[in-house]
């Protein structure tokens, strides 16, 4: 398949002036590892390209749930951000005659694999992605698209994380060890130890991001 570079450009500058701190470009062929819901043909056929957005959280207030009463949707803040830049790289995008559409998180992509295919950065002993910039210490979004733009080189293994052990240390919950995690201590200990803002705003744990190095500086 041709890649269009030039056009690739114009979508990496359009969402840096729109507010996007990174993104990066996946190519379907790497998906078949994932089940048939969280691959790209599931919501969109022809797709070409996953283009993944991601914001730095500068501020932990930015990752707030809001949770309102009578079981109603929860809101997150900084979703709402990436889901309105997904709508504008979509207009931009259709505007050159591509389809595209943005993914949900149920059943959605498995976002931090998706980055890693992408090129933007290896997932890490705590589970998450590590950018060089923020650590992982970011929100993702992704959307697929019929446009056939450049894509990034997998990472498959992390280099930070080599001699490190930072986040295995910090982790309260117990929930890493050198070869794996274990999603359910996780769970359980972030939704016993929530951090109430009010009765409606909460913040999940956040100690193995913070407990690693990587982006430090700019944080």
């Amino acid at each position: 398949m041709d890649r269009d570079i030039n056009l690739t450009k114009k979508v990496r500058k359009y969402c840096k002036k729109i507010g996007a701190d990174f993104v990066g470009f996946a190519d379907p062929k790497y998906f078949d590892r994932f089940p048939k819901t969280n691959q790209p043909d599931s919501y969109l056929k022809g797709s070409k390209t996953v283009i993944i957005l991601g914001i730095h959280l500068g501020d932990i207030l930015l990752d707030v749930y809001y949770q309102p009463p009578k079981g109603r949707k929860y809101f997150h803040f900084a979703d709402s951000i990436l889901e309105t830049l997904c709508y504008k790289v979509k207009d931009v995008l259709q505007e050159r005659g591509y389809s595209s559409k943005i993914i949900p998180y149920n059943p959605g992509f498995y976002l931090k694999d998706i980055s890693a295919l992408a090129g933007i950065g290896p997932i890490g002993k705590n589970n998450l992605l590590i950018t060089e910039r923020f650590g992982s210490q970011v929100r993702l979004r992704a959307l697929t698209t019929t446009a056939p733009l450049e894509c990034g080189k997998p990472i498959e293994k992390s280099k930070y994380c080599e001699n490190c052990n930072f986040c295995v240390e910090a982790c309260p919950a117990q929930a890493f060890s050198e070869r794996n995690y274990n999603r359910d201590k996780c769970l359980n200990y972030n939704l016993s130890n929530l951090k109430k803002l009010s009765d409606s705003i909460s913040i999940w744990c956040n100690v193995c991001i913070e407990a690693c190095p990587v982006g430090k500086k700019q944080k």
